[in-house]
């Protein structure tokens, strides 16, 4: 949970600079690029989850199965890095909740072209929602491992941004907030987001449901209800399937 405390300007500023540089940040972080002219630009990864309509005649272990006959071509994309194939709780759209290196990247593969493939092959229009995910921790040494029976379950949690907290802001209480993720049983993986529409708040990946439970319990609702003078808005996912990205030739 993000504390908001009272700091100076300066150390906003610093904090920014040690965000975009990458040099403090656990797991995929921001990153910095030099365009054409020399000019430094800022790189952030982004969070995509894709939702399809289930068809009513297609029972879960075949939608599962067929998952599984793409892990191949999603483990070697270069600018992927993770995917969980993920079915949403509470609608049982199937999908995905992917990590991408930039923006760009997400956007390429999720083309209008991709989209008319989509409602073509399936039947139905994808849900395709972006965030900037500036700040990603992986609990497991050597990085959560690929699954294609997997019993961990994801959660989407997010929250109207306070008055006055700025971008720059959120990014410090991201870093300031990670190693007290780390500790946390069960969890292993999240990723730090901000909203198109300005919010913030994390998606988590939990080793099951168990673990998630216990963390996101009544005393848990309380301090955010405490802290930020709202309910956080949350998903659940059961993910199946996760493929971290695999580099060509390597097993």
């Amino acid at each position: 949970m993000l504390e908001f405390k009272a700091v100076s300007e300066k150390a906003v500023r610093g904090a920014a600079v040690a965000l975009v540089g990458g040099a403090s940040l656990l797991g995929q972080t921001v990153s910095m690029a030099q365009d054409a002219g020399g000019n430094l630009s800022i790189t952030t990864p982004v969070v995509v989850i894709v939702k399809v309509p289930t068809p009513w005649y297609a029972p879960r272990a075949l939608v599962v199965s067929k998952m599984r006959d793409t892990i191949p071509e999603y483990e070697s994309l270069p600018a992927l890095s993770f995917k969980a194939f993920s079915f949403a709780r509470e609608s049982g759209d199937f999908g995905g909740i992917y990590l991408w290196r930039d923006r760009a990247a997400a956007q390429a593969w999720f083309s209008p072209a991709w989209h008319e493939r989509v409602r073509q092959q399936r039947g139905n229009s994808a849900s395709v929602r972006m965030f900037d995910a500036p700040l990603t921790i992986d609990n497991t040494p050597g990085g959560t491992p690929a699954s294609a029976n997997s019993q961990a379950v994801a959660t989407l949690v997010e929250l109207n941004t306070p008055p006055g907290v700025s971008r720059e802001r959120l990014l410090q209480e991201f870093e300031a907030a990670a190693p007290a993720y780390r500790q946390i049983p069960g969890l292993l993986r999240k990723h730090f987001i901000i909203t198109e529409a300005g919010g913030f708040g994390g998606i988590y990946l939990w080793r099951d449901d168990a673990s998630a439970r216990a963390w996101f319990n009544a005393r848990w609702q309380e301090q955010v209800r405490a802290k930020y003078g709202q309910d956080a808005r949350m998903e659940w996912f059961d993910t199946p399937i996760l493929t971290p990205h695999r580099e060509k030739g390597r097993s």
